[in-house]
């Protein structure tokens, strides 16, 4: 697995690249290139990408040979206003059958965020391309508002932004070129101007109540984002919003389930640093310049790592060295691997600015994919090699539209050790939040980590100094700077601090998973669990009795209308709530009842704290379930819910009476199959049907005899 480049949390781009499926699409120049590095389907069939100004020109060549008769070209409007035009006019002058889809965000995104010369705005635009011969174009947009009283061509039809995939289905049967313009600002964009207070930070943030999570990825589908990240709970992988990157889109809570919380906050992120005392540190050793020392900055892009490299050579220069440096960033916005070389000599610069094979001292590994992957090991070496390594596992795209993909831990600290001399790691990720509130200073933590264990050719002093020159969060990234020392100086000290360290163990699984069954419907129905649990332990196996207890827990509390009002009513849901929006926070919870579902009401409804009485009622009122008072167990995902249970059950106790030494792992395997039963409603059912299909078919080779499951 590598860290590849993906579009900013919140890009217009994770919603207007996606296409009906089995579409053929052609790349565009710019940010519309990430396609090609992404995971086929939602993006579409990706049939390649030409220079810019010749967008579509390979499907004029292809089309009159293919059976498909259609493509959606990607463009952004910075193309389009530099010479994309050029390609529209020849798509027209040909006959083509394509739709050009433009993202309008208002900014050439990849290059820093410049206004795009030439630029018109969309009404106008859509005037010209009538002009030229298009012959259909429908806008969509994030802020229908500002098309309510606008002069919009003849024509021309102006939808919301969730019935994009309507629009492209719409125009594809379509003959000629026709248009799609998708109007969203870029998001990176809004976060510099609400920073700036040029345009307003909304007062409520998203928030996933993990308990009532299905770590089932629709929010991710729906979203594409990466602030939308797994997140390993003791009830199972989770979901969870990491509000430190959240550029405040919000489509993620179009994902079909009820774990949505709105939670109010005061406005915008409070980004000084606490008032926390700084601890005091003892001075550094400063590392033996000896012949130069070369060091390597590896992490990802937009996180800051170009600028801890001008940082440390700032206060190289400072200290009377000299300093060659090579900032390799590619698409480093994007989320992608940014690599700094650092090389500092004393008498005379070395003769390179780029760290070659086995020449690195000093890695700093920000983060570890980057840190691991081919290009960084084969600059380390087992004789010489210093590391200090974030162990955050920060999740790639991949992992984020699959949530299921572990991270790779094991096979990255595996590269990252036989590849150095020596390893320091930390969580950073952790303690700068626990400490500081966020992780916008991780980096700058790591470099304090780097300069008390002595591996810098380069004085603290003069560090702290060149990141005041930087003016930028001086207060706080010298803060974060200083805990980074001390925490080689004293980890302990520096976690408790963090508050790390003292915080309630986690508790048994088997007495958590039993409470909460009991919690759920009965001491009685928790005491069928404990009976099947008990039957594996016997077996002296931990890993099998650990799988069978969290998956059949993970079927016998199945989330029903009951349970679901209970999880939203836990103290955890509260605190979870609270941990963003603050103590006087009000929570708003995101609900689609099925009931409402069932009548045709296609959107999400808002219940405020008015409604708690409700939810109070539907909890006391899980005593029912189960019984032919149950009004919402007659639904056919409730039905197939309890069907599931004793199934598994039933295959538990198969594998039990035939289990041996040698089919140990594939009884663990079996046994952690409901994992993939994720989501609700029809997604359920989907992964449900799945599941007992394979449940059945590998308990049947497991034993030669089939077990019986009602399909």
């Amino acid at each position: 697995m590598n860290r590849t480049p993906y579009y900013c949390s919140g890009c217009p781009h994770n919603r207007s690249t996606k296409a009906p499926e089995g579409s053929l699409v052609g790349a565009g120049i710019g940010c519309h290139s990430l396609v090609l590095l992404m995971d086929p389907g939602p993006i579409g069939n990706i049939v390649g990408v030409t220079s810019m100004g010749n967008e579509g020109a390979q499907w004029f060549g292809m089309a009159p040979f293919l059976d498909d008769d259609h493509l959606i070209q990607n463009m952004g409007d910075g193309t389009l206003f530099h010479s994309g035009m050029t390609a529209i006019r020849a798509a027209i002058a040909n006959g083509a059958n394509i739709t050009y889809k433009i993202l309008y965000n208002g900014a050439v995104s990849m290059t820093g965020g410049q206004h795009p010369f030439g630029q018109l705005d969309v009404l106008t635009l859509c005037k010209v391309l009538l002009a030229e011969g298009a012959t259909r174009i429908i806008v969509t947009t994030d802020e229908l508002s500002r098309y309510r009283m606008a002069d919009v061509p003849a024509g021309v039809k102006v939808w919301g932004r969730t019935r994009l995939d309507e629009a492209q289905e719409a125009l594809s049967w379509e003959p000629g070129c026709t248009i799609l313009i998708h109007d969203q600002r870029c998001a990176a964009e809004k976060r510099r101007d609400r920073k700036r207070g040029k345009i307003k930070t909304p007062a409520f943030r998203m928030v996933i109540n993990e308990r009532v999570c299905e770590g089932c990825g629709d929010c991710a589908d729906k979203s594409n984002c990466l602030s939308v990240q797994p997140v390993d709970t003791p009830f199972g992988r989770k979901t969870r919003i990491d509000q430190d990157s959240c550029n405040l889109d919000f489509t993620c809570a179009e994902g079909d389930c009820p774990a949505f919380m709105k939670v109010s906050v005061g406005g915008a992120h409070d980004t000084a640093a606490p008032d926390l005392a700084l601890p005091t540190v003892p001075a550094s050793a400063v590392a033996d310049i000896g012949h130069g020392v070369t060091i390597r900055l590896a992490g990802i892009g937009g996180t800051g790592v170009v600028t801890v490299s001008q940082i440390l050579g700032t206060a190289a220069m400072l200290q009377g060295l000299h300093v060659r440096g090579l900032d390799q960033t590619g698409m480093s916005q994007k989320a992608g691997p940014v690599v700094s070389d650092v090389r500092i000599s004393a008498d005379a610069p070395l003769p390179s600015n780029k760290a070659n094979a086995s020449s690195v001292d000093v890695l700093l590994a920000f983060d570890q994919l980057v840190g691991g992957n081919d290009a960084t090991v084969r600059t380390m070496s087992a004789d010489h090699t210093a590391a200090i390594v974030n162990t955050a596992a920060v999740p790639t795209g991949g992992m984020v539209v699959h949530p299921e993909r572990p991270f790779p831990t094991a096979e990255v600290t595996e590269r990252i050790h036989t590849g150095v001399q020596r390893v320091t790691e930390v969580d950073a990720q952790r303690i700068v939040h626990g400490l500081l509130g966020d992780d916008s200073t991780i980096n700058v933590f790591m470099l304090g980590v780097a300069v008390q264990a002595g591996l810098l050719p380069v004085g603290a002093e003069y560090l702290e100094r060149a990141i005041t020159l930087n003016g930028t969060a001086v207060k706080k990234n010298i803060a974060a700077f200083t805990w980074g020392r001390a925490w080689i100086a004293d980890p302990h000290a520096t976690e408790r601090s963090a508050g790390l360290v003292g915080a309630v163990a986690d508790e048994p699984l088997l007495p958590m998973l039993t409470a909460d069954l009991a919690a759920y419907q009965s001491p009685r129905y928790s005491a069928r669990f404990t009976t099947v649990v008990e039957r594996v332990a016997a077996t002296g196996h931990d890993d099998l009795t650990d799988a069978v207890a969290r998956h059949l827990h993970k079927l016998m509390a199945y989330k029903d209308e009951y349970e679901v009002a209970r999880l939203m009513l836990l103290p955890s849901a509260r605190a979870q709530a609270e941990s963003v929006g603050g103590r006087r926070t009000k929570v708003t919870w995101m609900l689609h009842p099925p009931a409402l579902r069932a009548v045709g009401w296609k959107h999400k409804l808002s219940f405020g704290g008015w409604s708690r009485p409700a939810f109070l009622v539907l909890r006391a009122m899980r005593r029912l379930r189960g019984t032919p008072f149950d009004v919402f167990g007659w639904a056919h995902v409730r039905r197939v819910e309890r069907e599931m249970v004793p199934e598994y059950i039933e295959a538990v106790d198969t594998l039990l009476a035939n289990l041996t030494d040698a089919n140990l792992t594939e009884a663990i395997a079996i046994a952690e199959l409901p994992d993939r039963v994720r989501g609700y409603e029809h997604l359920k059912l989907e992964r449900a049907a799945a599941y007992r299909e394979e449940l059945s078919r590998r308990v049947a080779e497991f034993t030669g005899q089939p077990v019986a499951a009602t399909l």
